[in-house]
């Protein structure tokens, strides 16, 4: 976007443009934004110690580092350090676990590290001072006057507290439009809903957060749960690449949602990209007319598709192999056996037995096939309890014939939670080897590791 008008729009189908996706961390980002809502309301003060709004939380004493911490600090992420993995707790309360279990390592205010836990803390705040939810707090101050994220959700954690460090649920056009308000310092359509000081000094470089002495496009600086980055600008920053990425002084704002989890070279290049390419190519006068390239880009935008495993078209191996069932090693994924029936050389299933039972994967080769994914028990709305109730996630699955005998099988969770897990083949004889790698935040746990498996009929 430059100003209000969006010079492109793009969506890899099946994706498109009413479709909420899950932004991940960019939650925090709202987290933020509330924050200064409750100030400007005069229910904090962002040099408060969190702990004097939580003293039903601590078993005990606080711990010395806690003691100091103040919301200013959490904003920042200057928090005591020591990241905590919640998703392996017994203890449905994350506020409760973070201010018992969180591994104090310095004093608050000193060094930014990466605190997700402390981003929840915040958000309980908000649910506390503003005693209603995340998502409904955010609509009353601002939402429903900016006509935006009529059809957001934000997940929950396992005690109902809004999943707010990972799990706002939106739609590309909410993300900008949430952008476009903080970029314009808290004014929508000539209205101002909230105050300016606040916005600047959020979306500012309060904080250094240099990780290490080499370059980092998005490691510019650190304000109220924003990242500064390249170019000039500030940015929401989601794992797999959710980003809002603002540049007020081009007043130019970039988009996009994806899941790129497992590489933060992508994130590295679409900021230097922007930077490179639009913030110093910009001009304030528009370029002469191209209807050659805008007709180009048009029809970029229109073919776009998600990618899937791509390799041979076929292989001499696919008659052999159809139908025939191997019989499976202990391994740490649990399947006993498995085979692979093709319906012809454009599509099949996997069909393979695990400790829930007999399970179909139906794939497309060098195409994505879409349907269910069959393993059962995964989240849905409440994050880390598991679901009874025989929910399961949509997957994109694609097959890609890498070598005569060796095949890939490429499966992407594109649901309200994100993933993705790739499993690798290859035959000798009767026997093949297989390696199962995955990349997803607390699910797909059993599809890692390797098998050995031998044919046992055909």
């Amino acid at each position: 976007m430059r100003g209000n008008t969006i010079f492109a729009e793009g969506y890899w189908k099946p994706f498109h443009q009413a479709f909420c996706h899950r932004q991940y961390s960019q939650t925090k980002s709202f987290v933020g934004v509330a924050i200064g809502l409750l100030e400007e309301e005069g229910k904090l003060c962002l040099d408060d110690k969190i702990i004097d709004y939580f003293p039903e939380k601590a078993d005990g004493e606080w711990q010395k580092y806690f003691a100091n911490q103040t919301i200013r600090e959490m904003l920042m992420m200057t928090t005591v350090g020591g990241n905590i993995y919640w998703f392996v707790s017994n203890d449905p309360d994350r506020t409760h676990y973070y201010f018992n279990e969180q591994r104090q390592t310095r004093p608050s205010g000193t060094l930014w590290e990466y605190d997700s836990p402390g981003s929840q803390v915040l958000c309980a705040l908000v649910e506390k001072l503003a005693n209603k939810p995340l998502l409904d707090y955010l609509k009353e101050k601002l939402f429903n006057e900016m006509h935006a994220f009529e059809n957001a959700t934000v997940l929950k954690t396992p005690n109902g507290d809004s999943w707010g460090d990972s799990a706002m649920i939106c739609t590309l056009r909410d993300m900008a439009a949430f952008g476009r308000f903080v970029m314009n310092y808290g004014v929508w359509n000539g209205k101002r809903l909230m105050n300016e000081a606040y916005l600047r000094e959020a979306t500012s470089r309060l904080v250094a957060n240099d990780e290490s002495a080499h370059y980092s496009a998005y490691h510019q600086g650190y304000g109220y749960q924003i990242w500064r980055v390249c170019g000039g600008g500030f940015a929401f920053v989601g794992m797999g690449d959710q980003l809002t990425v603002c540049y007020p002084e081009k007043d130019l704002l970039f988009a996009c949602t994806a899941d790129n989890q497992g590489t933060n070279l992508i994130r590295e290049k679409i900021f230097e990209m922007l930077e490179d390419m639009f913030v110093t190519q910009i001009q304030k006068q528009p370029l002469p007319e191209n209807t050659i390239a805008q007709q180009a880009l048009s029809e970029l935008l229109s073919n776009l598709q998600l990618r899937s495993a791509q390799g041979k078209t076929d292989s001499d191996f696919r008659s052999e192999l159809n139908g025939s069932e191997y019989a499976c090693e202990k391994n740490p994924m649990g399947i006993e056996k498995f085979s692979f029936v093709f319906h012809d050389h454009t599509s099949g299933e996997f069909r393979y037995t695990n400790a829930q039972g007999d399970k179909v994967l139906p794939f497309g080769v060098n195409r994505n096939a879409f349907g269910k994914f069959p393993q059962l028990g995964y989240s849905n709305e409440y994050g880390a309890v598991p679901t009874t109730d025989g929910f399961t996630y949509d997957a994109a699955t694609s097959l890609a014939w890498l070598e005569e005998k060796k095949l890939l099988l490429c499966v992407q969770i594109i649901d309200r939670y994100f993933g993705n897990m790739s499993a690798l083949f290859a035959f000798k004889d009767n026997e093949v080897c297989a390696r199962f790698t995955k990349t997803a935040e607390a699910f797909l746990d059993e599809y890692q590791g390797d098998l050995i498996a031998r044919k046992i009929s055909s």
